[in-house]
């Protein structure tokens, strides 16, 4: 839980790719804040990537802007490497979303709103094991996956919430997709169903691929709208803002 280093329990961000002026914007705002012990920059992929390699960074926040196939391919260096991604998006549209669908994130922040208040707020909830996500962000992304009407030739077949129909997914995969609901990790999720993490990291990958979904941010909004897991409401896990 959290993104603190499990060696000791130090905090260091590394403010990666984007503009100038948002990295020094970032970077200022989380020293100001006193939220993390050290910050890190860098502008480009190679340095970011051997800064993460080094093992010192535990959270990465990252700006995609017009390198998304770079900002991809940092982020999931950093999640193979156990460390959380923020994500700075440049808006909530369908267009950029689309275009970061691909990068693994742990939490978004937009960058037109991107204030002391947001940012401190998010480092807690990513503290708290929760997913920071702005309002907009979130409205975007369940439009985005409520299934359209179509026509069916047979009567439709009344599927309850957490129907195992619904979805193609296992007994142990269904437990699995509730505690990612909730916000657990994959060291979380595999000492509540006593396996091990290996199994707890096949249960999730298993569960992002039949819903068909890049990260679990979005594979738990899926579950959500299509019923798979019950409404949670205001979200303690998924808080928007």
């Amino acid at each position: 839980m959290g993104f603190r280093s499990e060696k000791d329990g130090s905090r260091v961000a590394l403010v990666a790719l984007g503009s100038e002026v948002v990295r020094c914007g970032l970077r200022t705002m989380l020293r100001e804040l006193g939220a993390v012990d050290d910050v890190i920059e860098s502008d480009n992929l190679d340095q970011s990537i051997e800064l993460l390699d080094s093992g010192r960074p535990t959270l990465l926040i990252l700006s995609s802007g017009d390198q998304p196939h770079q900002a991809e391919k940092l982020a999931r260096t950093a999640t193979d490497l156990g460390v959380r991604v923020l994500l700075v998006l440049r808006a909530a549209s369908d267009q950029t979303l689309a275009a970061v669908a691909a990068i693994p994130a742990d939490g978004y922040l937009l960058e037109h709103a991107l204030t002391r208040e947001a940012l401190l707020s998010a480092l807690s909830d990513l503290e708290s094991g929760l997913v920071p996500m702005p309002g907009p962000v979130a409205r975007t992304l369940i439009a985005q996956i409520s299934p359209a009407p179509r026509p069916r030739r047979d009567p439709p077949v009344a599927v309850r919430p957490g129907d195992p129909r619904s979805v193609p997914l296992s007994c142990r995969e269904m437990e699995a997709l509730k505690l990612m609901v909730e916000g657990l990790s994959n060291k979380q999720i595999a000492r509540r169903l006593g396996i091990s993490e290996h199994g707890a990291k096949r249960h999730v990958a298993n569960i992002l691929a039949k819903l068909n979904c890049p990260n679990r941010t979005l594979a738990a909004a899926t579950a959500i709208s299509r019923g798979l897991v019950p409404d949670p409401g205001s979200a303690r896990r998924v808080r928007t803002r």
